[in-house]
């Protein structure tokens, strides 16, 4: 008991003597922030591209195929070929597939042609005649075999039949006079099969009106006093009539502020 009443003593006396004890401090979370779903660190793996050959050669092949795809100009396009925007070569004409060099065209590089047999190889020869998509060569025509004609023996009172040609169009035309064209027409065989007037003959048209009416003395001119060449004249006539619609518009909107005032 005596042990116990000086530990109650000393408890006693420290709890007024010390200062309390400080706060520890609080123990915060941290959260893990690594992304997940195997995004980070680029952990997921795309999908394969598919590059390389996907024609060997001497595979037949048709236009618009895929021959190679690449990345990058590892072929380039030979004979009946063509790249794509992507660097992908596609067949441009039915025929079978060739992978070949040409030192004459390029020391380095690769290409990717077509031949239209299988007996053929690439690159042809410099002046060897080239391949038509068709298979052929390039020849010259022949010339048509004119045939001879048969001489008919005398006395026999029979003649070789000759068919009738066709006629011959005329190339022009004339119209007879009327009231509206009084000198009449020439009409001309234009160009699709047509007859016509010239251009010039249509430009000079209201010319030949305007002389025909002057000889009865009438016009067709809207304005009498126009003088061609005369450029004072249109000038006065252009100002004079943007005065005019000027004030043909002032009255009308004068009219329509009068009406809805009322």
């Amino acid at each position: 008991m005596a042990t116990l009443a000086c530990l109650e003593s000393a408890l006693s006396s420290l709890r007024i003597t010390n200062k309390p004890a400080a706060s520890l401090p609080r123990i915060t979370l941290r959260n893990a922030s690594h992304q997940a779903q195997g995004r980070a660190n680029k952990a997921k793996q795309g999908p394969g591209k598919r590059l390389g050959a996907k024609k060997t050669g001497g595979e037949y092949v048709i236009p618009g195929n895929i021959i190679f795809k690449q990345r990058g100009t590892l072929w380039f396009a030979g004979d009946n070929c063509f790249m794509g925007r992507d660097h992908t070569i596609h067949a441009g004409v039915p025929g079978y597939v060739r992978y070949y060099r040409d030192p004459a065209r390029h020391p380095t590089r690769k290409f990717i042609g077509i031949v239209f047999q299988k007996d053929q190889s690439l690159p042809q020869p410099t002046h060897a005649a080239r391949r038509r998509h068709l298979g052929l060569l390039a020849y010259q025509m022949p010339e048509p075999v004119v045939e001879a004609e048969i001489e008919e023996p005398l006395g026999s009172g029979l003649t070789s039949y000759q068919p009738p040609s066709a006629p011959r169009q005329p190339t022009t035309i004339n119209l007879k006079p009327t009231t509206n064209n009084p000198q009449g027409l020439q009409l001309t065989l234009r160009p699709g099969y047509q007859y016509r007037q010239s251009n010039y003959e249509i430009g000079r048209s209201a010319e030949r009106k305007e002389a025909a009416a002057q000889a009865k003395g009438k016009t067709t001119r809207a304005y009498n006093d126009y003088k061609p060449g005369d450029r004072f004249a249109a000038w006065r006539k252009s100002a004079l009539r943007i005065a005019r619609n000027n004030e043909r518009k002032a009255m009308g909107r004068g009219n329509k502020g009068a009406k809805a005032k009322k």
